[in-house]
């Protein structure tokens, strides 16, 4: 019998996982799996729960955000074999629709029992493993005052844009990528895997997830700030790329680093403060999908 074991965060999206839980489980049953929950309590601990079960040879699926993703992730990758499945029940929930992946709990199931297996790449971030993307500037700042709106839910991602731009002042950032270096006055400072965030903004619509590299994307900071209100708006279809303050590199090592203290930010959560350097690993994770 196929086993599985669900890390879930007791937390994401508002108590999303605890709610959804129960319907998945009965799904899981339903398809003869057998199926438990473990409600991890931090980062380290989802890493270290997902290890364990991974060894143990079940197959691991993170139940939560992307935050929650990452972190079971990490543990997943450290076992020989691990396979990590995906319940999506956050408040972004980007990487599950980067990966096309359901969120309806019987269609989660039937992922889990009859999906393929695909090797995705994943970033390397001073020893921290990133699954989507990391950011430093206006968005950056977007993030933390996402989270500090948690209650609003999702209408936070349309609300925080327009306070952090309030405050905002582009910075002069220096970008390496594989060893050549620009400097510029900018808003932001993007690099992706995934592309996808901002619950559905296509950000950096060139990048997958497979491809063995990282994507950068620049906006330059010698445009009005306001003008990015109308940029987010067109990042929805990826029709931002076109602009030309929008400016995109590609490669295996990026170092993102500024005039000033900037805070950096990865898969929606607080990572570290500028500089930082990131490094693809090409098909670290094995992850069921459709």
């Amino acid at each position: 019998m196929m086993q599985v074991v669900a890390i879930a965060n007791p937390i994401s999206g508002g108590g999303a996982a605890r709610r959804r839980w129960p319907a998945l489980e009965a799904a899981l049953t339903a398809r003869g799996i057998d199926a438990r929950v473990v409600w991890s309590t931090g980062a380290a601990d989802a890493a270290a729960r997902a290890a364990e079960a991974a060894s143990d040879g079940a197959v691991v699926v993170a139940v939560g955000g992307d935050g929650q993703i990452r972190d079971v992730a990490a543990g997943v990758m450290t076992v020989p074999g691990g396979v990590l499945g995906i319940a999506p029940a956050g408040r972004g929930n980007d990487l599950a629709r980067h990966l096309r992946l359901p969120e309806e709990p019987g269609a989660v199931a039937d992922v889990l029992r009859g999906g393929r297996r695909r090797t995705i790449d994943t970033v390397d971030v001073g020893g921290t493993t990133v699954l989507g993307n990391v950011y430093a500037g206006i968005d950056s700042e977007a993030t933390e005052v996402i989270n500090r709106m948690r209650p609003l839910g999702t209408a936070a991602y349309r609300v925080a844009p327009v306070v952090a731009a309030l405050r905002w002042r582009p910075a002069r950032f220096t970008v390496t990528v594989d060893g050549a270096a620009e400097t510029l006055l900018a808003h932001m400072v993007v690099v992706a895997n995934s592309g996808d965030y901002g619950h559905g903004l296509r950000m950096v619509p060139s990048a997958d997830v497979g491809d063995g590299r990282l994507d950068v994307l620049i906006v330059r900071g010698d445009r009005s700030k306001y003008r990015l209100a109308n940029l987010m708006s067109q990042a929805e279809t990826g029709a931002h790329i076109g602009r030309p303050e929008v400016l995109v590199r590609s490669g295996g090592s990026v170092t993102v680093a500024a005039d000033r203290a900037v805070p950096v930010h990865a898969d929606g959560d607080y990572l570290m403060e500028l500089p930082f350097t990131a490094d693809v690993r090409p098909r670290t994770l094995t992850v069921l999908v459709p």
